[in-house]
């Protein structure tokens, strides 16, 4: 008798497990079920770009040779996880999301490109009480001009001015708190992952961090335009650019993660592998497109996040920001990442029109955003807009 009984239970016991992996596998399935857009056809977003908007030092895009053997130091473990091992960490992790019910808060952010030391007071306290009117949270500032300072000679002179950028950036953090806002730093030119300039980044990310270990207010996170697509290497040998890329990003998020500092990256919308524009290709022996490494780096930390480059002045319809960004979005979600995907828009003078909100109303601009936030506001990765940039935005009427 006690035999059959416990050969009921152990019956139960299988039966409840089957029912239980059944259930789950049907879930992920659901979660995972990809719905893609049409493939990428507009040209023109294989010129667009944050760096071209920006007054950016020269030092940002020189190679001196002088600081050629500057770089980041090897990671002792690059291949802590299988490819599979992190697919199923990452569908652990989603499974735990969804059933908390957790909401997410969304980023409304933008950039502003002013040299630091150019700011005054008054420019600084008129732009961050605007970004507040306009519901700002997040503000991108370029830091690239302190590359000016790093490459000044040791001494009294450089020391001056690092205090003095210092100061400025604190004054800028401080004001942003006051309002409500809080601060990443942004570094980047497009040849910043090729050989010989990885010491730029690594010269800003070592600012942010020593920065933040001196200052009791901080940068909340820090971010990557580097847009290595508009160098004229990648219209010869595009993989190698990617690839180079791609590595950059991973070293700065071993560089980063210690501190736990948020880390975005700026993207086209044409690097999904739907889109059939750049080729795939391995790394970390891991066949995929450039999206899927990014996504594979920036998912170590809950808080990072790719900013899409979806410049339209239309949400809807074909070419459209919705349909333009859907193929990262639907990337992201069906691969059960958690990493953010946030929606950039234009609002600067640039050309084509069809890019930009400017000389638009505000009003127009709002109904747009509303149009896109119903569309991908379902889906789990959104995580905001990114408007570009802080000054041609408060302009909009």
């Amino acid at each position: 008798m006690a035999l059959k009984k416990r050969k009921k239970i152990f019956i139960r016991v299988i039966l409840l497990i089957v029912i239980v992996v059944i259930v789950l596998v049907g879930y992920i399935s659901l979660l995972t079920k990809r719905t893609t857009g049409p493939a990428h056809t507009n040209s023109i977003d294989e010129t667009l770009s944050l760096n071209s908007h920006k007054v950016i030092t020269d030092k940002a895009k020189m190679t001196e040779a002088r600081f050629k053997d500057l770089a980041f130091a090897k990671s002792k473990n690059p291949l802590l996880f299988s490819s599979q091992t992190a697919a199923v960490v990452r569908t652990v992790k989603s499974l735990a999301k969804s059933l908390k019910h957790k909401p997410v808060s969304k980023e409304y952010s933008t950039w502003i490109w002013t040299p630091v030391l150019l700011m005054t007071n008054d420019y600084i306290q008129n732009i961050l009480s605007g970004a507040k009117v306009n519901g700002i949270n997040t503000i991108y500032l370029s830091i690239d001009s302190y590359l000016d300072i790093f490459s000044m000679k040791e001494g009294p002179e450089k020391d001056r001015e690092k205090e003095k950028f210092d100061k400025k950036v604190f004054q800028f953090i401080q004001e942003a708190d006051k309002n409500g806002i809080s601060v990443d730093a942004e570094g980047g030119w497009r040849n910043w992952a090729e050989s010989g300039n990885e010491y730029k980044a690594l010269a800003v990310l070592d600012y942010v961090k020593e920065f933040n270990s001196t200052h009791s207010l901080k940068f909340s996170g820090f971010q990557y335009d580097v847009e290595p697509y508009l160098l004229l290497k990648y219209k010869i040998m595009p993989t190698a650019v990617l690839r180079n890329f791609v590595a950059l990003v991973d070293k700065t998020e071993n560089f980063l993660s210690p501190k736990k500092l948020r880390f975005s990256v700026v993207v086209p919308d044409f690097w999904d592998e739907i889109d059939k524009v750049v080729p795939i290709f391995e790394y970390q022996n891991k066949e995929g497109s450039v999206i899927i490494h990014l996504l594979d780096i920036l998912d170590k930390n809950d808080e990072n996040a790719l900013i899409v480059m979806a410049y339209r002045n239309f949400a809807k319809g074909t070419d459209g920001s919705i349909e333009i960004s859907n193929n990262e979005m639907e990337t992201a979600r069906s691969g059960l990442y958690n990493t953010k995907v946030i929606i950039a828009q234009e609002t600067g003078d640039f050309p084509p029109p069809y890019i930009t909100f400017h000389g638009m109303s505000k009003d127009y601009f709002n109904e747009q955003l509303t149009m896109i936030d119903q569309a991908l506001g379902n889906n789990p990765n959104f995580g905001g807009f990114a408007i570009h940039y802080v000054n041609t935005l408060l302009e909009l009427k």
